[in-house]
Order: structure tokens, then C-alpha cells, then sequence
């Protein structure tokens, strides 16, 4: 019909989460930009995220923070 008109807005229903998005290869590359909060920001959503692998991820964030300083 050509008289309808959405009035949803569609575009709120698609936004995924950051933290969905969320790899190790993206944080990687967080840190090689120097993007030190990112990369921290990236470190903490994946210890969540992956709680097996929560040591590594503390000593990246540990190696960010000296990084930062």
C-alpha cells in the first residue's frame, strides 16, 4: 500500500551492543592505535565476557595502565 507510513523508528531496534562486539583482535588493535582507554574499556567488557580467560586479560589491563603512565 503505498499511503502506509512506517512511523517506528528502525533504526534503535537494530543497534547491537558494544559489548557484543567485543574480540580480542579489536582490543589487539586498540592497543597497537595507543588507544590506551579503549583498549581498557575492551579488556574489561571481554574478562566479563570470557571469565576463563580473566588472568590474561588482567595483565593487559595491567600492561595498559604502565603503558598509560
Amino acid at each position: 500500500d503505498k499511503n502506509f507510513s512506517n512511523t517506528d523508528d528502525l533504526s534503535e531496534k537494530s543497534l547491537v551492543s558494544q559489548d557484543e562486539l567485543m574480540t580480542e583482535t579489536l582490543a589487539k588493535v586498540l592497543m597497537k592505535q595507543k588507544k590506551y582507554v579503549k583498549a581498557l574499556e575492551a579488556y574489561r567488557i571481554l574478562s566479563l565476557k570470557y571469565p576463563e580467560k580473566n588472568s590474561l586479560f588482567a595483565n593487559q589491563i595491567k600492561k595498559i595502565q604502565m603503558l598509560k603512565k
